[in-house]
């Protein structure tokens, strides 16, 4: 009898059995699964998820035939037994299609795409699948105890078995394996941040502001060696080294935890060249994935990638990098996909030290489905989260909520010194501004940084400016949204020296965050959040040059602010309370 065939090259010169594809894909899957404790659920899904393709109607289809559904059968017999195996018949329904609705159990209708319609549907035979024998497997008794733990387990399942079809797949059709994966140890990254923060430490300097980022650093790598995995809080202000120290700690807790990769979440795009290109010099490119849209290796056709490039791409579908930098977007997103391309990446996410920058970004609106999809990395896939920030945002609520034995623990022990050793500014309330009187304000500074939400008040500004004969053309920079790849570097190192004495800066404040200028003035014209406000004046003196300077707060009449009138009332009514106060803007919270 003929083995039946999974798969024939292009040329039609090979072959490959649908056992031998069941085989490679079960040893991937199983591989993927094992840091969460699940290689035999995931090697058993593998196992069916193509047992479909012994029917003869698939056989006609590799010569040509009809379309035909090879997944269904391997999903009914998932449910066959006496203990159904549910997640894994959710994963290999859906390892091609997505992963379909659950539906109704006795009103589903086979021909209504969902899981129990599915199994109602009439598959075609596929009797030769009596070769395989199917593992002993069983999902860990974690993943059924409540519906966010079944979802969670189900996508994580389902994201082992398609990277492990696509990859044994790619690999037969290609001839050989593709560049993918990275051989280098996290130890090795670890040897060269340690070398570097030795240099650090042994510095001499007279600067407070030089001892306290010495202090953090301490901290963070002894945190990190020593530290158990769980749920961590880096609280340092703006100006603290909390890049360089949470990439320390993250190494150190990934080396002593036998973790495999770092994942940097940043919330804005406009930041990640900078934080990428700052690992990948210390790194090395080759080590440092930067997974977001705009990445240029995703902008151009691949016949003209260059081969660095080229597996950048590979890397950026199953993020099978030593360190990650990606959006929030994209990270929380991916978590609740249901389709194969952007779910491959997932059992990549577990077995991770994952640094949530700007934690205090995390959108109000989808507060909980980000809280409970971290509390579930950290809890049941082996992965500890730190929520870097200036401005802590108040989670431990919702912490408890889904992960209560699991404390929120800071890493730095004194942040309060923190704030009284670095302060940039004197905080101010402007009140209420027209823009003839922000532009007069503005003038009145030899330099000044205007961020302004949304952004048409920052060009307002500018244009205003400019009618008063204070402003030309070239002395402006008004951002709405991040440049494009190639446009960002450059705009980002010009930001780096101290800007001419009559050069005045409209900016967002998307942009205000990740361009180290020194500038001796600062206004914000909006209050859209607090916190977000309150990241705006560690953008002006570095590393303790200049003293505290005025940093004014204000409002614009008949600006769209999105924030609630009653976030809004709230900062104003505490802003009034904090101006001129040491601790600024950190007294707010």
């Amino acid at each position: 009898m003929e083995k039946a065939l999974a798969h024939i090259s292009e040329d039609g010169t090979r072959t490959q059995t649908v056992y031998e594809h069941l085989s490679g894909t079960a040893r991937l899957a199983g591989a993927f699964a094992a840091p969460f404790g699940a290689k035999e659920e995931a090697e058993y899904a593998a196992w069916l998820h193509d047992i479909g393709k012994y029917s003869a109607a698939f056989q006609q289809r590799l010569a040509g035939g009809a379309a035909t559904d090879h997944s269904t059968a391997g999903a009914q017999e998932a449910m066959k037994g006496c203990t159904p195996h549910v997640q894994a018949a959710f994963a290999v329904a859906g390892h091609h299609t997505g992963l379909p609705d659950g539906g109704n159990k006795r009103a589903a209708d086979s021909a209504d795409g969902t899981l129990f319609g599915r199994l109602k549907k009439p598959v075609e035979p596929y009797d030769g699948w009596r070769e395989v024998t199917l593992p002993q497997s069983a999902p860990p008794d974690w993943a059924n105890r409540d519906p966010l733990d079944f979802a969670f387990f189900t996508r994580m399942l389902y994201s082992c078995l398609v990277d492990a079809d696509f990859i044994d797949t790619e690999t037969f059709m290609n001839g050989q394996a593709a560049p993918r994966g990275n051989s280098t140890a996290l130890s090795f990254l670890l040897e060269k941040v340690r070398t570097k923060a030795a240099g650090y430490l042994a510095a001499q300097s007279t600067l407070p502001v030089s001892s306290q980022r010495n202090a953090v650093l301490r901290a963070c790598m002894e945190k990190g060696a020593h530290g158990a995995p769980g749920l961590y809080t880096l609280t340092v202000p703006t100006g603290g080294g909390k890049t360089f120290a949470s990439l320390a700690f993250a190494l150190e807790q990934a080396a002593a935890q036998n973790m495999k990769r770092v994942i940097y979440v940043i919330p804005y795009m406009s930041i990640i060249d900078q934080t990428a290109a700052v690992f990948a010099d210390l790194l090395g490119a080759e080590n440092v994935l930067a997974d977001y849209s705009c990445a240029d290796y995703k902008s151009l056709e691949q016949e003209k990638l260059t081969p660095a490039q080229y597996r950048q791409l590979l890397a950026s579908e199953n993020w099978d990098a030593p360190v990650v930098v990606t959006t929030a977007v994209q990270f929380f997103e991916s978590l609740y996909a249901n389709r194969s391309s952007r779910c491959r990446k997932l059992h990549n996410i577990a077995n991770s030290v994952i640094i949530f920058d700007e934690a205090q970004t995390l959108p109000t609106s989808y507060l909980l489905p980000c809280v409970s999809a971290i509390a579930q990395l950290v809890r049941h896939y082996h992965a500890t989260a730190v929520l870097c920030t200036a401005t802590q945002p108040a989670l431990e609520p919702y912490f408890r909520q889904f992960a209560p034995e699991l404390p929120l623990q800071e890493i730095v022990p004194d942040t309060a010194t923190l704030y009284t050793t670095l302060r940039r500014t004197t905080l101010c309330d402007a009140g209420e501004l027209t823009l003839e009187a922000l532009t007069s304000q503005l003038c009145a500074l030899p330099q000044v940084l205007c961020v302004s939400e949304p952004a048409q008040n920052g060009a307002g500004s500018v244009r205003c400016l400019a009618c008063r004969g204070q402003l030309l053309p070239d002395h402006a920079i008004v951002r709405r949204r991040p440049p494009p790849p190639a446009g960002r570097d450059p705009a980002a190192a010009a930001g780096k020296p101290a800007l001419p004495g009559s050069v005045h800066l409209a900016d967002r404040s998307r942009c205000g965050r990740g361009f180290p200028r020194r500038i001796p003035g600062a206004v914000r014209a909006g209050l859209p959040f607090a916190d977000r406000r309150t990241l705006q004046p560690g953008r002006t003196p570095q590393r303790g040059r200049e003293p505290g300077i005025p940093f004014y707060a204000g409002r614009l009449r008949r600006t769209a602010d999105a924030a609630p009138e009653r976030t809004r009332h709230a900062v104003r009514s505490r802003l009034r309370r904090s101006a001129g106060q040491p601790r600024g803007g950190q007294s707010l919270f």
